[in-house]
């Protein structure tokens, strides 16, 4: 099954040669098999990135692998993200290490490469039908990201400064649950605030948490309509 393509990782701080025998390796004990690093002739400067999921930093290779473990860090049912989680060697000897795994809950478990469509040359694109031919045959999934429309990406951004729930988001997620449960706009949050922000910080924690849900290809106003999709605890 696996005669075509070497699947390397590192575990617990060791590299090995996964051998797929027995199955796939246990995603959550994975780590990075190697480190980003830039010099003067870089094309990616790298970047530190915090994971709710992780409950820890990341670290990636450039703004496009940011944005797309930010996508993947929101999903409730993402349970694993590593980067750089593995080398995937040919039988020719062709290696390529993917910037991103996720894995989910249900035990499916994705390798991602972030590249935008005008750097997808024909070397990138090897590299890839090297990675869907590997991950197809062990039954894992692969797909290459290309980035998200600018207004989606700077909605993400803007409210991935609010991953870290605040001290007072259980009596908020009530208030807001109420206020939200037929649906309202960005103003009535913020109009309804004290002088302390408090609602609106748990607002945008928990559009970000997704139980308030928004559109996110859209530009935000105080017009924006927003609607309760989570469950009041």
């Amino acid at each position: 099954m696996t005669k075509n393509a070497q699947w390397t990782f590192q575990v617990d701080g060791a590299v090995c040669k996964w051998q797929w025998a027995d199955g796939g390796p246990d995603i959550t004990r994975l780590e990075s098999v190697r480190n980003p690093t830039s010099t003067e002739y870089s094309r990616h400067v790298p970047v530190h990135a915090y994971s709710t999921t992780m409950k820890r930093v990341l670290p990636l290779e450039s703004g496009l692998e940011f944005e797309l473990a930010l996508c993947l860090d929101r999903r409730s049912d993402v349970e694993c993200l590593v980067p750089q989680p593995c080398r995937i060697t040919s039988s020719e000897g062709v290696r390529h290490v993917p910037d991103l795994l996720e894995g989910r809950l249900d035990g499916t478990v994705t390798v991602w490469d972030a590249r935008p469509m005008e750097r997808q040359d024909a070397g990138f694109l090897s590299l890839a039908a090297l990675s869907q031919k590997a991950c197809d045959a062990v039954g894992w999934a692969y797909r290459v990201f290309d980035g998200l429309a600018r207004i989606e990406s700077q909605n993400l951004r803007w409210v991935s400064g609010y991953r870290r729930a605040p001290e007072w988001i259980e009596g908020a997620r009530t208030t807001l649950a109420e206020l939200l449960i037929d649906g309202a706009a960005i103003g009535d949050v913020l109009d309804s605030d004290d002088q302390d922000g408090h609602m609106t910080t748990a607002m945008w924690h928990l559009i970000w948490a997704g139980d308030v849900s928004v559109d996110f290809s859209c530009p935000w106003s105080k017009n924006t309509q927003i609607r309760w999709n989570g469950a009041p605890k």
